[in-house]
């Protein structure tokens, strides 16, 4: 199996992307309803998921999502949403 090729310098930027993003979602303490299927969407990245563990409607998963993020982790799980369904919206 080919794996793509990746520079010690990339590698490093990626490590430290990475672990931001881990430190975000683990000190992430939501303390409503918009919070927790934000943080649960940052945790599982599906939907569905969210929406069963939650007990929500999945188009209130998405409107929460959807809707413009109130914080960091929101403004990332938001913008992470909308580049994966970008051919959706077209």
């Amino acid at each position: 199996m080919a794996s793509k090729f990746i520079t010690l310098d990339r590698a490093r930027k990626e490590i430290i992307r990475l672990q931001k993003y881990v430190n975000l979602v683990e000190a992430y303490k939501p303390i409503n309803l918009e919070q927790e299927i934000i943080l649960e969407y940052a945790k599982t990245s599906s939907i569905p998921e969210v929406s069963k563990n939650l007990n929500v409607s999945y188009e209130k998963v998405v409107e929460v999502i959807s809707s413009k993020g109130k914080d960091e982790l929101h403004k990332t799980m938001r913008s992470w949403y909308m580049y994966k369904t970008k051919n959706q919206r077209k």
